[in-house]
């Protein structure tokens, strides 16, 4: 049942990508391409076979609740520079998690779940995923390319699904989203 479950959440998830027509340097112009039949349905049914997040949350590493604003490429605990949403790269960077200044990946193992903290440009925690707070991962994009694929669609296409839909008010389908892939919670500790 789980393994039929997957592959119909896979099929339903992957449907839209048959119509996104992708060009080699475009990526800036990636929402553009997105097909307008996608989301709504799909987000529906991501939603509703997903579990509680805190099964995910137990998983991970919590987060700093302040870095340096030098953002170094590495922080204690494991903590890595999301090239997604690099400093480094400022202003050209982030557009996943608007608001952050730099976002920081975790994972404890090398497959199944995975953090990302990000950050303002002050070095502090975003917690509200509305003004760029990272997410949890159901599955940690570090790693391999087959673990980067996991990602892509247990996390990116659903959230796509939601948060990137034309058929529903975002916010309505987007906090369905944000429901199941919190930020979580920082602690105060040492990070370099």
């Amino acid at each position: 049942m789980y393994i039929t479950t997957n592959l119909l959440l896979s099929f339903l998830l992957a449907l839209p990508i048959a119509s996104i027509e992708l060009r080699s340097g475009d990526e800036e112009n990636f929402n553009e391409h997105l097909p307008s039949s996608r989301g709504l349905i799909d987000c529906f049914v991501w939603y509703s076979l997903q579990g509680d997040p805190s099964a995910l949350l137990a998983k991970t590493a919590k987060p700093p609740c302040r870095v340096p604003t030098s953002f170094p490429r590495t922080l204690s605990g494991g903590w890595s520079v999301d090239t997604a949403c690099d400093a480094a790269k400022q202003p050209n960077t982030c557009s996943l998690h608007t608001g952050a200044y730099c976002c920081y990946r975790n994972a404890l193992k090398s497959t199944g779940p995975g953090a990302q903290a990000c950050y303002d440009e002050f070095g502090q925690w975003i917690s509200d995923p509305w003004l760029g707070a990272g997410t949890i991962d159901k599955e940690t994009p570090l790693g391999s390319i087959i673990q980067q694929g996991k990602h892509v669609f247990a996390d990116v296409l659903p959230y796509y699904s939601c948060c990137k839909t034309l058929f529903a008010s975002q916010p309505e389908t987007c906090n369905r989203y944000y429901e199941k892939r919190p930020p979580g919670q920082c602690e105060d500790k040492p990070v370099v």
